[in-house]
């Protein structure tokens, strides 16, 4: 899988520079310099999450267990600075590594700052423009009340469509050649985030990709925040290699996504609806619905998350037509340790319907004589851990 998130920078793409009063969301802002306070008169502020757990995983009878890193932050560390230019205008940047706590390897191997690098302008009148490394223009990631990880997250694995075939782990892979997923963050990248005004505020952003004339990815969300209701619908294209044996030229995938977050500080409540569409005639379409709920209560944090995928147009390994769905639970406890520090538990499964082979936590599903992933194989994953935020 692709993606490696987790909450701040995600609503501080999203929310900036306005704040969402008595949100139990919000205060996940607290760890970054740009929203504690920390770079108030300008300045350099470091800033990051040391996440380890134990976690078991099955699938068909095999299991495995592991020291894992990040489930429920990432593990990471980052370098924020501002600069106060007067006028209300600031120079801002973001440098940002994720890594492996278990074995302290960066998550992308060459990539040091793999998660954010990028400079920019801001101002109360114009918004911010940002240039780099940074979050794709799709919809806020905080819709998942476990903040779509790479680990212990359905909204991940069912979401995005983590289809195992006989050439390993691919995103959508059901859907055809040169289908894809949203990369959660893009290279190369320009982006937008206008004002909030009369609660509304938009979001524009392209990405070139080396040695290409069509961008790498290119999107725009419209977001409103009114009290503890927040609102958001996306539009997002990428494009994607067709395998070699098929030719030259690349697959446009279209991403539609519409979300609705309900935050009253003690409870939230998430719903969203994707649709990705790979524009080749050949090719199916995925539909993904998901509701969630965050329930917290003093030191004590509850969550669950249901995650429903249906396919039009979907082929197995061996390229026929078939019947796919896959319906995802995932249960979550948190117990606050300080605002710095807690514990957490985790249990989910996904259970395959039809023709799908989704796979949950990186357990691979058991295969055939010909490498050929199993289908009705229902996956499960637990996982105890500690995480502390430093900044």
């Amino acid at each position: 899988m692709l993606l490696r998130h987790t909450w701040p920078p995600l609503l501080a793409a999203c929310l900036s520079p306005f704040a969402w009063a008595d949100s139990f969301l919000m205060t996940r802002l607290q760890g970054l310099p740009l929203f504690n306070g920390a770079l108030k008169n300008g300045g350099v502020a470091p800033y990051g999450t040391l996440d380890l757990g134990v976690n078991y995983s099955q699938a068909g009878g095999k299991s495995t267990w592991q020291m894992q890193s990040g489930g429920e932050w990432t593990s990471k560390f980052g370098l924020a600075g501002r600069e106060l230019l007067g006028g209300g205008w600031k120079a801002e940047f973001n440098l940002e590594a994720g890594f492996n706590a278990n074995d302290g390897t960066p998550q992308v191997a060459g990539a040091p700052f793999n998660r954010e690098a990028w400079l920019g302008l801001e101002s109360p009148q114009w918004g911010a423009l940002r240039l780099g490394r940074q979050l794709n223009a799709g919809l806020p990631l905080f819709v998942d009340p476990f903040g779509a990880v790479n680990t212990n997250s359905v909204y991940s694995w069912v979401g995005m469509g983590a289809v195992q075939t006989s050439r390993g782990v691919l995103p959508n892979a059901d859907l055809g050649p040169g289908s894809a997923q949203l990369d959660s963050r893009a290279g190369g990248a320009v982006k937008w985030m206008s004002p909030r005004g009369q609660g509304f505020n938009v979001e524009l952003l392209q990405a070139a990709e080396p040695g290409r004339r069509t961008p790498g990815s290119r999107g725009a969300m419209l977001a409103h925040l009114d009290g503890p209701l927040f609102l958001a619908a996306s539009l997002n294209q990428s494009w994607q290699p067709l395998p070699q044996a098929l030719g030259t030229g690349a697959v446009r995938n279209d991403f539609y996504g519409l979300a609705a977050v309900y935050d009253t500080g003690r409870l939230v409540l998430s719903t969203s609806h994707t649709v990705t569409i790979p524009r080749r005639q050949q090719n199916g379409i995925a539909r993904v619905y998901t509701a969630g709920a965050i329930v917290a209560e003093k030191r004590h944090v509850y969550r669950l998350s249901i995650v429903y995928r249906d396919t039009s147009g979907a082929r197995d390994s061996d390229g026929r037509s078939v019947s796919s769905a896959a319906l995802g639970l995932m249960l979550g406890y948190d117990y606050m340790l300080s605002k710095r520090t807690g514990l957490y538990a985790r249990a989910g499964s996904i259970r395959n319907l039809g023709g799908s082979t989704l796979v949950l936590n990186s357990q691979p599903l058991p295969t055939d004589a010909l490498g050929r992933p199993l289908s009705g194989i229902a996956p499960v994953s637990a996982a105890i851990g500690l995480y502390h935020n430093y900044f």
